[in-house]
C-alpha cells in the first residue's frame, strides 16, 4: 500500500495524538488515586508527564503509521498495541514505591548515662525554641514534667559507635506487597545518641563494648504537646530497640 497524504498524515497523526494522550492522561490521573491514595502528588503523573508523552507519542505513532505501508486493520492493531503499552507503563508507576520504615544500625555501646545528664540542655534548647516562636504557647508546666520524667522514666541515654547501616524498605505494589527489601550496607562511621529502654533502666544493662545490630524508631508522629510530654522526645533521641524478627539482619550478612 502507498503512503497515505499529508492532510490524511495530519489528521490521523492527530487522532492518534488525541487517543494516545487521553489513555495516558486517564490512566495518569485516575491510576494514582486508585493505586496510590496516599501519594502527595497524585494525578500530576497524568497532568504533567504521562498525558503530554502520550500526546506527542501518539503524534509520532500515528505519523509514522501513515507513512509505511500498512492496511487500515494493522493501522488499528497498532494503536491498539501502543495504547495497551502506555496504559501499562503508566499504570506501573502508578503503583506506590517502597515505604522507608527504618534502619538497622550495626553499632557497639561506647557511653551510657541516665536521662537527667541530658535534660539540662534539652531544656536549654527548648527554652530557645520557645523564645523564638511567638504564635504559639508553650504548654503549662512542661519544664517540671521534663523534670519528673526524666528522674522517673525507666530508660537511659545511650552512645553508640555506629560502624554502618542499612534502610530497611517494604515494598507496596500488588504484586509484593508486605514484603520487605533492606538496602545494601552503608559505611558510615558516627558517634550518636538513642534513647533505650528494652535492656533495663540502668547502665549496667548495656554492657560498653558489645557490638549488636539494633533498629532505632521515632516516637514523634504520636506526639501533639509541645513542647513533648515524651522524654526521648523531649530530648530529641530516636528510641533505640533490637531488630525485629523479619528486619532482622545478622551483622555480617549482605556486606
Amino acid at each position: 500500500m502507498e503512503a497515505a497524504p499529508r492532510p490524511a498524515i495530519f489528521k490521523t497523526a492527530l487522532l492518534w495524538a488525541v487517543v494516545l494522550g487521553a489513555v495516558g492522561f486517564g490512566c495518569g490521573f485516575f491510576g494514582p488515586i486508585a493505586l496510590s491514595p496516599d501519594a502527595n502528588q497524585g494525578p500530576l503523573l497524568g497532568i504533567f508527564i504521562a498525558g503530554p508523552a502520550s500526546f506527542a507519542a501518539g503524534l509520532v505513532l500515528g505519523a509514522a503509521a501513515c507513512l509505511l505501508p500498512l492496511s487500515g486493520n494493522a493501522r488499528n492493531g497498532v494503536l491498539l498495541v501502543a495504547g495497551i503499552v502506555i496504559a501499562a507503563v503508566t499504570l506501573y508507576f502508578s503503583t506506590p514505591s517502597p515505604a522507608h520504615i527504618g534502619r538497622v544500625i550495626d553499632a557497639d555501646i561506647a557511653g551510657c548515662a541516665p536521662p537527667v545528664k541530658a535534660l539540662p540542655a534539652a531544656i536549654e534548647r527548648w527554652q530557645a525554641q520557645i523564645a523564638k516562636v511567638t504564635w504559639a504557647v508553650p504548654r503549662a508546666g512542661w519544664k517540671e514534667d521534663a523534670e519528673r520524667l526524666a528522674q522517673t522514666d525507666r530508660g537511659v541515654v545511650l552512645e553508640l559507635r555506629i560502624y554502618r547501616q542499612r534502610a530497611i524498605y517494604e515494598n507496596r505494589k500488588p504484586w509484593n506487597k508486605g514484603s520487605v527489601r533492606p538496602a545494601e550496607w552503608r559505611s558510615d562511621p558516627e558517634i550518636k545518641r538513642f534513647y533505650a529502654r528494652f535492656a533495663g533502666a540502668a547502665c549496667a544493662d548495656y554492657p560498653l563494648g558489645k557490638r549488636e545490630t539494633y533498629f532505632p524508631v521515632s516516637e514523634r508522629e504520636v506526639e501533639t504537646n509541645w513542647p513533648p510530654l515524651a522524654l526521648p522526645n523531649f530530648l530529641d533521641l530516636q528510641v533505640l530497640g533490637p531488630v525485629p524478627e523479619k528486619y532482622r539482619v545478622l551483622p555480617g550478612e549482605g556486606g
